[in-house]
């Protein structure tokens, strides 16, 4: 579970302040349809935002154990680098998979970040690296404005509709 802190938010608040190591809770779900289509070798390209950054790294962590070879394309957008999470760990997995490239974009930088990568709204930036002409599908997860921003740019592109996923 990825679950961040929202300042005065009374569940993330329970969890992060009373739930200890060994608590048990009740979860029901998850009602989406948000999985990996296996079945297919086309390029992946994954835009996220937030809390998108779970399923996406999920579906990332999978194709690794499972040693599949479709290049996989990662757009995360944050405001600030304190809004980015995992970074070490994907930027491990770009070193140890040539397939794999993790772009964020941050959208308001601020001084103190010394931010010297993509700077802009997540869509904007994927939209810059989306020039081929392989096959893509896209798995979308974030806020729904970005998501529909994403489908937009990414039918642009020539992305089919039917190989944007996305669970808003």
């Amino acid at each position: 579970l990825a679950i961040r802190v929202v300042p005065g938010g009374l569940c993330s608040a329970y969890i992060h302040k009373v739930l200890a190591k060994g608590d048990e809770a009740i979860f029901t779900g998850p009602f989406g349809d948000f999985y990996l289509r296996e079945e297919s070798d086309k390029d992946i390209i994954a835009i996220a935002g937030g809390c998108g950054m779970a399923p996406i790294r999920s579906i990332l962590h999978y194709m690794a154990e499972k040693g599949m070879k479709r290049k996989f394309y990662y757009f995360f957008g944050a405001r600030t680098t304190k809004d980015l999470y995992f970074t070490k760990e994907l930027r491990k997995m770009e070193s140890k998979f040539s397939n794999f490239k993790y772009i964020p974009a941050l959208s308001e930088p601020s001084p103190e970040d010394k931010w010297d990568g993509e700077v802009g709204f997540v869509t904007q930036v994927a939209e810059k690296y989306l020039d081929d002409d392989r096959p893509k599908e896209a798995y979308l997860c974030g806020p729904p404005p970005m998501i529909d921003a994403a489908a937009k740019v990414l039918s642009r592109k020539g992305v089919q509709p039917d190989d944007i996923y996305y669970d808003k």
